[in-house]
């Protein structure tokens, strides 16, 4: 069941994106008209920088006088305000790392430090005037580096010099790798329909990989123009943020409220309420839950064996968006680790799995994000 039902996701995703590739298409990945940057028709100034970057200048196009009738120029013109205002600033590229310091489970010795580096790129490719395709790469690795008796607890001997790192969690190392193909379509000018899939490896990347180390975080999603300024999304996820509901509903709605305030949700993964009060600098204030299941594998009795692990944090940030230029930003959070599950094992069958709620503590990231 785990693989089934994205699989058949991404066969309809791409059997539907089959059909609308027969009409004219073309490669240029993004949507704004030759000379205009994404959101500048707009009168609010923030929306000119604050638009999803995914869609950003053409390159090239027709002289002056000409008109422009391509795929690209015809979707823009049809739904480039659509998607100027459906979601919070998002680019193309990104490249992020992560900081949780002295992270405990409670319940359970000892803690541990987590660094996280990430990478994430989305390219849209217009293929018809109501629809475009996405195509993608994403990279996260979980780094943790644990103390002597993070992970002991029911794994000791009968005496306490046995509560060592042979009997512990020791230091582990996870990573998630993979594609994002998906499909946007508009059914009408006010309603939009993405479908993606996210097949790729949650693995600890030890030994050879087998079905097991695979998963397909999937999705499908329907963003509803209710007003210029209000738009509504609902729709169906898969992935492994919450251990025991890998599938959940999506509910929320992006909101631009005017005078550089935005507000975006979608339960029950975020919240944020951003301030612009330019169009290249913003401050934040959210609430995000980050997560993922992966394949561990280790030696024990001398018989090789494997387990899953389930990682989940819950935070809450202060954060800061700029956009130094047209094509790069960065943006920095800082908060507070409020909660999250961890269900830790090192592969082994007589390992005793650490598992519990985290305390509350540190949380810290960076991103360096890119555009064209």
């Amino acid at each position: 069941m785990r693989y089934q039902i994205p699989r058949f996701v991404l066969a309809a995703g791409l059997g539907v994106a089959s059909a609308i590739a027969q009409a004219p298409a073309t490669s240029t990945p993004n949507y704004a008209q030759h000379g205009e940057s994404v959101g500048a028709r707009h009168s609010d100034p923030a929306l000119s920088l604050r638009a999803p970057v995914a869609w950003p200048e053409l390159r090239g196009g027709p002289t002056q006088g000409e008109g422009d009738y391509s795929v690209t120029a015809l979707f823009r013109e049809a739904h480039g305000e659509f998607m100027d205002r459906r979601e919070r600033y998002d680019p193309s590229i990104e490249f992020r790392g992560r900081w949780l310091p002295n992270q405990r489970i409670k319940g359970e010795p000892g803690d541990f430090d987590l660094l996280g580096l990430d990478f994430d790129a989305e390219f849209p490719i217009v293929v018809y005037p109501d629809a475009y395709l996405l195509f993608g790469l994403y990279h996260q690795s979980r780094r943790y580096q644990t103390s002597t008796l993070f992970g002991s607890n029911g794994n000791t001997g009968n005496s306490p010099a046995q509560n060592n790192a042979e009997n512990a969690w020791g230091d582990e190392t996870v990573t998630a790798a993979g594609v994002r193909v998906g499909l946007g379509l508009f059914l009408n000018d006010y309603v939009l329909l993405e479908v993606e899939t996210n097949p790729g490896v949650y693995s600890d990347m030890e030994r050879t990989l087998t079905h097991k180390d695979y998963d397909f975080p999937s999705s499908a999603l329907m963003t509803v123009q209710a007003t210029n300024d209000f738009f509504f999304k609902f729709g169906l996820r898969y992935n492994q943020v919450y251990e025991d509901a890998p599938w959940l509903p999506w509910l929320g709605f992006g909101w631009d409220m005017g005078d550089g305030w935005r507000l975006d949700v979608m339960l029950p993964e975020y919240f944020e309420l951003a301030y612009w009060p330019t169009g290249s600098t913003a401050f934040t204030f959210g609430t995000q839950v980050q997560g993922a299941q992966y394949s561990v594998r280790t030696v024990a009795g001398g018989e090789r064996q494997r387990a899953n692990i389930n990682v989940q944090e819950v935070f809450s940030y202060l954060g800061l968006t700029h956009r130094m230029t047209d094509n790069m930003s960065f943006n920095a959070r800082a908060g507070a680790v409020l909660a999250g599950q961890n269900d830790l094992t090192t592969g082994a069958r007589a390992f005793r799995r650490t598992s519990g709620a985290l305390d509350q503590g540190f949380y810290a990231d960076f991103t360096i994000g890119i555009d064209w």
